[in-house]
């Protein structure tokens, strides 16, 4: 997992990640992203302020840019897009769902682990 700070510029805004979120193996999350409360990522998930999220949980794409929605499960993606050599497709994420008693289940064994202090 890669998580990206801040040194330069002085504007540029903090990576914010809310408690109890879950981030999965291998992400990488930099440039002021911010992953609100109990959001779950995937494996392999890269968020930058210009990687399009998208919720393609309701009848139509919901497209927005550095923000995970809080209770989000996200995973990675792609999407065409045109350049002048042709259509090639540039990474995403894709919101496939909202958190439930299910994926806790799933996410639990960091907190057992946690709990009784057991390196891995």
């Amino acid at each position: 997992m890669g998580i990206g700070g801040v040194l330069e510029p002085v504007q540029a805004a903090p990576v914010i990640i809310e408690d109890n979120a879950f981030i999965g193996s291998r992400c990488i999350i930099v440039e002021g992203v911010h992953v609100e409360k109990e959001a779950v990522l995937g494996a392999n998930v890269v968020l930058t302020q210009s990687t399009k999220i998208i919720d393609v949980t309701g009848d139509k794409p919901v497209e927005m840019k550095g923000v995970v929605p809080s209770r989000s499960v996200v995973i990675p993606g792609s999407m065409p897009k045109e350049f002048p050599a042709g259509i090639f497709n540039v990474p995403c994420a894709l919101i496939i769902g909202k958190r439930k008693a299910s994926t806790d289940v799933k996410t639990s064994l960091n907190d057992v682990l946690r709990d009784f202090q057991v390196a891995v």
